[in-house]
């Protein structure tokens, strides 16, 4: 799962890829700088208490929908009454959540849980983000690891794929379904659905 920075900054339109050392940790980010630098600027992303943005990090199901409905430009402020029973109304995800549920970008468990503290696989994350932005084409180029993929989610992961919203690994071109979505992952998500 890489995209350079320097393919990045060729495709920005927004003049937000400005070098962006706010986090402490940017050094290590490598691929991922550029990403996060324009999600950072974006306020779309915020760093930890200590001044890193700790870009190997997993993401919640809960901030993958505060991020989601922060670049689609819904704010997560205010305050909203939690569709899920494992959310609390003052969740400070709940505005977001809530939006997520309302405009079926998530549906949730059978139980009526969200499970907002789960860390999002790679498949949840393209079910969201393709519904978020409305995809309509899928892409026949199946992932190596097909198989793997869910069946409830596999319209999702080919329609991110044709979209350029998520891509594969690079160095074997797998998607890894259940693998777990890093900040850094998220950041560059964000970034092409801002850029399409």
């Amino acid at each position: 799962y890489r995209i350079y920075t320097a393919d990045v900054a060729k495709n920005d339109k927004s003049g937000l890829y400005a070098t962006y050392n706010k986090f402490s940790d940017m050094a290590g980010a490598g691929w991922a700088q550029g990403y996060i630098g324009y999600c950072a600027n974006a306020s779309l992303v915020k760093g930890y208490p200590d001044g890193t943005f700790k870009p190997g990090n997993s993401v919640t199901r809960r901030d993958f929908a505060i991020m989601l409905t922060q670049m689609l430009g819904v704010s997560n402020d205010g305050t909203a009454v939690s569709p899920f029973i494992d959310v609390d109304d003052d969740d400070y995800g709940v505005v977001s959540i809530a939006y997520c549920k309302a405009h079926n970008i998530i549906s949730g468990y059978d139980d009526g849980t969200f499970k907002p503290d789960a860390t999002i696989t790679r498949q949840e994350a393209a079910s969201m983000i393709v519904k978020a932005m409305g995809v309509s084409k899928a892409s026949d180029e199946l992932y190596p690891d097909d198989s793997t993929i869910a069946g409830w989610a596999k319209d999702a992961v080919y329609k991110a794929k044709a979209a350029g919203l998520m891509k594969g690994y690079e160095e074997d071109g797998t998607f890894r379904p259940t693998g777990k979505i890093t900040r850094a992952e998220a950041a560059s998500i964000m970034v092409n659905a801002l850029n399409q």
